[in-house]
């Protein structure tokens, strides 16, 4: 197997890495930018390329790490090139094998290849990609072949299945990009404490990091703690009078999916009434 990689930002400078590293063969890189795909190639140990022939020639599996929106482009470039028996990736968490349009003609095999994983600094993400899960969506003829280069990284995979791309992507975006936003949210409502940014962040990462260890070794129905676990409207109700009213939707719609898991942790326990407070038309 030998890897080729058209794209060279963070994620394909991160893959190279990684794959390098774990004993695997790359070709290396193609880019609009040659100097983009000479810095990716001196980083991984390969070779930068003039052309996509040329790439795709000295390539057995491609990855196509380009943005979302450019994939079906590079499609469209490559196409045409002799590609038979060649297994062609990307790494989009949204979109499906089905970009790869009429590839049945080309003799090649399409897959959707997606590490689920925060690609934040191309020099350094690859020190963390070891406990990286990788969904996989595409035919079933090579999948297996898929699988079983997934493993040999030493890290898991799952098949997805085509339909279920959208929703498997929300799930990541929720707690990956999402939660950074809630961070964010709770910064701000310390900052107007008195408290920089910087502070206030640095004082809430310790409550954060408890939490996400909390959840790794007791899962989330039993890491459940604060106000709606306790059933404590009073304390709420002191919330509902400083939230800024654009965000009481989302203070009272995120309370009522904690309330589902309160429900779970403690069956005997009535939460009716902070039910009916936290209802759309709940008073506060």
């Amino acid at each position: 197997m030998v890897i080729g990689f058209i794209g060279s930002g963070k994620v394909g400078f991160s893959l190279g890495k990684y794959f390098s590293m774990k004993g695997i063969t790359l070709s290396g890189y193609y880019s609009k930018s040659y100097k983009n795909a000479k810095e990716a190639s001196e980083f991984t140990n390969s070779k930068a390329y003039e052309t996509i022939n040329d790439l795709i020639m000295d390539s057995t599996m491609i990855f196509i790490t380009t943005p979302d929106d450019s994939i079906h482009e590079v499609w469209q470039k490559i196409i045409n090139f002799n590609l038979a028996n060649k297994i062609i990736c990307h790494t989009s968490g949204s979109l499906t094998s089905s970009v790869f349009s009429n590839i049945n003609n080309s003799g090649a095999f399409a897959y959707s290849v997606h590490p689920m994983f925060a690609f934040s600094d191309k020099y350094n993400s690859y020190k963390n990609l070891q406990s990286a899960y990788f969904s996989i969506e595409g035919p079933e003829s090579q999948i297996h072949q898929l699988k079983d280069f997934i493993h040999s990284l030493g890290n898991k995979s799952f098949i997805i299945n085509k339909d279920d791309k959208a929703l498997y992507h929300l799930a990541s975006v929720t707690v990956s990009n999402l939660v950074l936003s809630l961070i964010n949210t709770g910064c701000s409502y310390l900052s107007q404490c008195g408290l920089s940014e910087n502070d206030a962040l640095e004082a809430l990462l310790p409550l954060i990091q408890n939490n996400i260890d909390n959840i790794k070794h007791n899962g989330c129905t039993n890491a459940l703690t604060g106000p709606v676990d306790r059933n404590d409207i009073g304390t709420i109700n002191l919330h509902m009078k400083v939230i800024p009213k654009s965000d009481v939707e989302l203070y009272k719609n995120l309370s009522l999916k904690l309330l589902q898991l309160s429900e779970k942790k403690h069956k005997y326990k009535d939460y009716t009434l902070l039910k009916e407070y936290l209802s759309p038309k709940g008073d506060y």
